[in-house]
């Protein structure tokens, strides 16, 4: 379980970070992300139609069904849970940001991006650290990816090699947060869980 939260953690800081520099290279081709935000105050910024809001919330409903089904699979490990979770996360983004116009889709970037910078003025990143967590979740995402792509290996041999990917990601992040933000940052975590639950 520890190894999971701490690959969440990881793929979290460096999806916030490495999301901001990309989004400020191209402002209006980023992908919606609405799991971190209120259906309300998402679909009121950006204006959405009737119809835009009755796509939208089926595609949520129908994703949230999906990983329901994944969650609950005994048939997968977890590590191919986690894997097939992050497959419908980004089938579902995509899908949503075609149903969205570009001022929609830069509207929900800006949101993200102030989002993201606040998590970095409240853990009191430096620049150094914010660059080294961007890195990071680069080469982990490259990583994660050759590993899933590669035909030849299997699914025994994938896990393992996944498995090697985190461990090395949890000693990484480590050595960039020091220790009160490390733990600022699970505070962090466990409130925005708790509030998704409520």
């Amino acid at each position: 379980m520890r190894r999971v939260w701490i690959k969440n953690t990881v793929l979290m800081l460096g999806m916030t970070l490495s999301s901001a520099a990309l989004l400020a290279q191209q402002p209006a081709a980023p992908v919606p992300e609405t799991t971190t935000q209120s259906a309300a105050s998402v679909t009121a910024k950006a204006q959405l139609t009737a119809e835009q809001k009755k796509q939208l919330r089926e595609l949520r409903a129908s994703a949230r069904d999906r990983a329901a089904i994944i969650r609950n699979d005994q048939t997968l490990t977890n590590e191919q849970k986690q894997a097939k979770l992050k497959a419908l996360r980004v089938s579902t983004h995509q899908q949503m940001k075609s149903v969205l116009t570009p001022e929609q889709q830069k509207a929900f970037a800006d949101r993200r991006a102030a989002s993201r910078a606040r998590i970095a003025a409240k853990l009191g990143l430096t620049a150094d650290q914010q660059s080294k967590l961007k890195g990071l979740a680069s080469s982990n995402r490259q990583q994660r990816q050759g590993v899933l792509k590669n035909a030849s290996l299997t699914n025994e041999q994938k896990q393992a090699q996944l498995s090697h990917i985190r461990q090395a990601s949890q000693a990484q992040l480590a050595v960039i947060l020091t220790p009160q933000q490390l733990e600022q940052f699970h505070q962090m975590r466990a409130m925005h869980g708790h509030a998704k639950q409520e």
